[in-house]
């Protein structure tokens, strides 16, 4: 009987290591990601564990998948089809009835990225689709599945139909950037878990939000903070305390600024600054930072000075918590006005 599972989990519970733990040399195995990052990381995972690249176990970003394996078998002669368009599609398109093949395709027979799920529905080749992957395959990972957004997400609840195992790790609260988007198609998507939960399981997903639940990054500080302020539930494997600072003096602040031992995060346009810093949702799966600094802009901290995290954005409470959940050590929040004037 094939299993298909959602795992929940929290940042820093090992979800790449799950999977990695899941594989062995018997069953044949698929493993998809949606950044370079994350599929190198997976590859040297993989090195790492067998001493040696297994030939049953294949690695391949998102779009390498759904175009290589899924379209490309059965619709590129057919279309004379000569790869992927990453720009976005020309405003008109989105007007075209969905029976109008430059919906999907440039003049020079590229497909556009945001509509690749939507084309392979248009032209029927879900169960072919679907056969190709129990020809070929025991086992389907998908890391970092909330990054699946737009007509994508849509593609896989088809192909999970597949009479295979599947077994997706996600973070929900990590969602900052998704593979495409295309109007209002699922825009939604991840404004609410339970909703979110609800059509999983209607795709006969069965969710588990218990087995990575507890960080080995993130002290117990850092996730009561996160579960108390941002409502995020996530836990530590740790015991040990470490501290959480509101900077409110400017020679201090200046000084952490300075320090190159402290990440510095912030909020947008990092490549403005004059000092070395990332965005809050650009260093998601980094896990090398010890001590941190998140500099919070005026929305930002206003809302830490009243304590009002209710009302933060969806997209921005992700990102904040993605840059809370860097952090091995202690955490330094400094106010932007604090190191400008």
């Amino acid at each position: 009987m094939v299993n298909k599972r959602l795992i929940l989990a929290v940042a820093g519970s090992g979800k790449t290591k799950y999977l990695i733990d899941n594989l062995d040399l018997e069953q044949r195995f698929l493993i998809v990601t949606y950044t370079n990052t994350s599929l190198n990381l997976i590859k040297s995972r993989i090195f790492k564990k067998f001493g040696f690249y297994p030939t049953n176990i294949k690695t391949k970003t998102y779009f390498e998948f759904i175009y290589g394996f899924c379209i490309k078998p059965s619709l590129l002669f057919k279309h004379k089809l000569k790869g992927i368009d990453w720009n976005r599609p020309p405003e008109f398109t989105t007007f075209l009835p969905k029976t109008n093949l430059n919906k999907y395709l440039t003049t020079k027979k590229y497909l556009y990225h945001n509509r690749l799920g939507q084309f392979a529905e248009f032209e029927n080749i879900i169960i072919d689709i679907n056969k190709r992957l129990e020809m070929f395959y025991d086992h389907f990972f998908y890391d970092e599945f909330q990054d699946l957004g737009g007509h994508d997400f849509n593609f896989m609840m088809q192909i999970v139909q597949a009479n295979i195992n599947f077994l997706f790790v996600g973070d929900f609260f990590q969602h900052t950037y998704v593979t495409s988007f295309d109007g209002r198609t699922n825009n939604t998507l991840y404004s609410n878990l339970k909703d979110y939960s609800h059509k999983i399981h209607f795709f006969n997903i069965r969710i588990d939000d218990k087995i990575l639940s507890h960080s080995y990054r993130c002290s117990p500080t850092i996730c009561r903070f996160v579960t108390q302020n941002l409502g995020i539930n996530i836990e530590s494997h740790r015991k040990d305390e470490t501290e959480i600072i509101f900077v409110q003096n400017r020679e201090f602040a200046l000084e952490i600024i300075n320090n190159s031992n402290i990440i510095k995060l912030v909020y947008d346009k990092s490549d403005k600054r004059n000092f070395l810093s990332k965005n809050w949702g650009d260093c998601k799966g980094e896990d090398d930072y010890n001590d941190t600094c998140i500099i919070l802009n005026k929305t930002t901290a206003r809302i830490f000075a009243k304590s009002k995290f209710e009302d933060l954005k969806p997209r921005t409470k992700n990102k904040l918590y993605v840059a809370l959940t860097r952090t091995k050590g202690n955490c330094y929040i400094i106010d932007d006005d604090l190191i400008n004037n």
